[in-house]
């Protein structure tokens, strides 16, 4: 099993700043240009097959076109071409582009001949790719970790003056699991994988995404037992369970209360930016919203801290009631008409935290249709719209079952194949709206009810 943790490249340690940055930025560049030429050389690679094909009538074998073309196979072809065009790219790295590229080419490329789909393209943007080979163990400083990576070839180590193109660099771990993976990454339990570094557009810093293999742990997971998590408002997180009456919630008020700490500010940071000094008012828009930036930075991290606990209480729950499988609610197209906390709340963040976590522990994540689940009556199965008369209460209309309205709605999320029980049951319901009490078609009791005529 593979999983990737995100940390942020502080400072090279046997460099400046400004080598660093460039040989970073002159890396990433090479990287797009190189992943742009690999589709285009796969096109050519392909057209080079539709030339045989044209001239023998069949399509060529690997060793028919190896023969063919005089170069050793697609990805040789590729390689020699591009490490005499890219010199600055570590061999290895190099090799890892090749293949992501090539990847994604095979993975269209059905659709491109077809004309279902252009030929793809990488931004500006694209990733440094890093062979895990090229990166080493992460290791403690005097202040925090560090990490060697293999970034640039021998040639430009040597035009650098450097011995090697190793570089050292800090990188900060920012929180508790974040720490815990550099340790198990040092200690030998989790093994790196193929990693990128990226540079994120709106902090404009550089970030390391390392990526690591484990084990995925034996469990004693039952298949039959099934967690339901309700995503609600006043509570954000209600679980329950489809065997036991056990239940467990999250309240939201840290992160209500974190949210009007920083809409006050905000508001006060606007406010001064109509009358700040020439310090922050002759440097352009830029230096005026800097302070609003640094919020927005702010509140990024606390929700990525806040879903990384949510998540692994969630899964940590499962665990303890041996559930092999959670339900949660498919959040796509949230946004329509859906509630403001839910809107403004990264709830797809966190559903992906709790996914890979989940995968971790052994743990199914199933995403189900939300609709009617709140209306639904977990003990007689009876769905009608006032069974919820509030945000926070639920009383059945037929069988009179009063409880808390998230705790009902996760318990009906725990039901496997819910979905489906949901729409036996509302056309069960509508077939009784249709009938009179007698079992007659609404509108036809003169005809067929011996009783007379139903009047509703």
């Amino acid at each position: 099993m593979h999983k990737t943790a995100k940390y942020h490249i502080v400072k090279p340690l046997d460099t400046t700043w400004e080598v660093f940055g460039q040989v970073l930025s002159d890396v990433q560049y090479s990287t797009w240009k190189a992943l742009n030429r690999t589709l285009q050389m796969m096109w050519e690679w392909d057209g080079l097959g539709a030339q045989y094909k044209k001239a023998t009538g069949v399509y060529p074998t690997k060793s028919d076109m190896v023969e063919w073309s005089t170069y050793k196979g697609i990805d040789g072809y590729i390689y020699d071409i591009l490490k005499d065009e890219f010199p600055i790219i570590h061999t290895s790295n190099l090799t890892q582009t090749i293949q992501m590229a090539s990847k994604r080419w095979k993975e269209d490329r059905k659709a491109i001949w077809t004309g279902e789909k252009s030929i793809p393209s990488y931004k500006r943007t694209a990733p440094i790719l890093l062979n895990p080979n090229n990166i080493k163990k992460p290791y403690n400083t005097d202040s925090g970790y560090a990490i060697d990576i293999s970034l640039i070839s021998g040639s430009k180590a040597k035009e650098l003056e450097r011995r090697n193109g190793i570089f050292p660099m800090a990188i900060i771990a920012g929180d508790g699991s974040q720490r815990a993976t550099l340790n198990r990454i040092i200690s030998g339990q989790y093994k790196i994988a193929g990693s990128k570094i990226i540079r994120e557009r709106r902090t404009k810093k550089w970030m390391l995404l390392l990526t690591y293999s484990f084990e995925q742990k034996d469990t004693d997971l039952l298949e039959e037992n099934v967690m339901g998590v309700d995503l609600g408002v006043a509570i954000p997180l209600y679980m329950a369970f489809n065997n036991s009456l056990a239940r467990y919630h999250v309240n939201g008020g840290e992160i209500e209360q974190f949210r009007r700490g920083i809409e006050a500010r905000r508001k006060s940071v606007l406010k001064q930016g109509k009358y700040c000094g020439d310090g922050r008012r002759g440097h352009g828009r830029d230096t005026r919203i800097k302070p609003i930036d640094k919020l927005s930075e702010t509140v990024g991290n606390f929700r990525d801290t806040i879903n990384h606990k949510y998540s692994r209480y969630i899964v940590d729950m499962a665990a303890k009631h041996k559930c092999a499988t959670i339900q949660m609610e498919d959040l796509e197209g949230i946004t329509d008409g859906a509630d403001r906390f839910l809107k403004n709340w990264t709830y797809f963040d966190l559903q992906t935290k709790i996914e890979y976590k989940a995968q971790e522990a052994g743990v199914r994540v199933v995403k189900i249709d939300p609709a009617h689940t709140s209306r639904r009556c977990s003990q007689c199965g009876y769905i009608d719209e006032r069974n919820r008369s509030t945000q926070a209460d639920f009383q059945c209309l037929k069988c009179g079952y009063k409880e808390n309205a998230d705790y009902n709605a996760a318990r009906n999320i725990s039901i496997l194949n819910i979905e489906n029980i949901i729409r036996e049951q509302l056309e069960k319901q509508r077939e009784a709206i249709a009938k009179c009490e007698f079992g007659c078609l609404r509108g036809e009791c003169n005809r067929f009810c011996v009783n007379g005529p139903y009047s509703q």
